[in-house]
């Protein structure tokens, strides 16, 4: 009874993620999560607990972990000089602490890149032993992962790194962009806050919002259309949404490499199959497309699950 209700649980949550990417997912949007928390807590205690503008008197903080300026740090300047030496404070953080470069290992080498890299090769990495796997249970003769020489071997292929390089650079611009937004709302807000005569404790609370969104409606934090996603949301939105565009793309590569075995799949679309899937991609769900046109269908949305299984017509057609 017990490996029956396990092996229920497993199909089930093959259904809810076909990817099954949820756990890499999940890690890698708490990592980042974690170093904007971060961020926010130096933000907060460096305005409203080190009163770095001189804004209030009597206000010494002593001790915090995180590098950051010394009490009253911009105090007497004047207040364009106190933004700009702010906003030069927030890049080293933001360089430092969310796109942080880090060592890892790749191919059985010490490399060095953004710490995002390690999640994207791990999703590329389990897509490219599922495409391998699929193509087998399609009828294709192609070797298993561990004949070829298991999962490092095939990384090998110089397609593969390519395309996983591609990717690092793809997660890494566009994380830049989301961090470059925020920056540029945050000097906005502190400009803003520092005319309107704000103190310590609401500017924190302005420039906190900005990163994270808490009490941003209350605080009126809006972006030039009037609206505000805050840069926290965004790169988890990120993060959730290229490990599936790696997955996807590594599946597609794969099935790419075998044609010159003679594999001419095709690849066909499908969606979790739950009451969670999308009208837009529920509509798509079972269509088939050559490989060329499937590149960069998915993900279809932030946060996209959907993934590509191979489609052989000379097989499909006699099941």
């Amino acid at each position: 009874m017990e490996v029956c209700q396990h092996t229920d649980i497993l199909i089930q949550s093959y259904k809810y993620d076909p990817s099954r990417t949820t756990g890499l997912r999940n890690a890698f949007a708490g990592n980042m999560n974690k170093r904007f928390t971060e961020f926010v807590l130096a933000v907060y205690a460096t305005v409203a607990k080190k009163d770095c503008f001189g804004l209030e008197k009597n206000n010494i903080f002593q001790s915090y972990q995180m590098a950051l300026p010394r009490d009253r740090e911009f105090e007497g300047l004047k207040d364009s000089e106190k933004i700009n030496a702010f906003m030069k404070w927030i890049a080293i953080l933001i360089a430092t602490d969310i796109l942080t470069m880090s060592e890892y290992q790749q191919m059985g080498r010490l490399m060095q890149g953004a710490w995002m890299n390690t999640y994207i090769l791990e999703a590329y990495k389990r897509s490219v032993a599922r495409a391998r796997y699929e193509l087998k249970k399609a009828g294709y003769a192609v070797p298993s992962i561990e004949a070829s020489g298991g999962i490092e071997t095939v990384m090998m292929n110089i397609v593969h790194m390519e395309r996983v390089g591609l990717l690092y650079t793809r997660i890494f611009n566009d994380l830049k962009g989301i961090t470059d937004a925020m920056s540029s709302q945050i000097s906005r807000v502190l400009a803003q806050g520092i005319m309107n005569g704000d103190g310590m404790k609401l500017l924190a609370r302005k420039l906190v919002a900005t990163i994270n969104g808490t009490g941003a409606e209350e605080l009126g934090i809006t972006d030039t259309l009037g609206r505000f996603i805050p840069a926290a949301r965004r790169a988890e939105m990120l993060v959730r949404t290229e490990i599936i565009r790696a997955y996807a793309e590594a599946t597609l590569q794969e099935f790419r490499n075998w044609g010159v075995e003679g594999v001419t799949a095709q690849a066909e679309f499908r969606t979790a199959g739950d009451d969670r899937v999308c009208p837009e991609c529920a509509s798509l769900e079972g269509k088939v497309y050559s490989l060329d046109e499937a590149s960069g269908i998915i993900p279809v949305h932030p946060k996209c699950r959907c993934i590509w299984l191979p489609y052989i017509e000379s097989i499909q057609k006699y099941k």
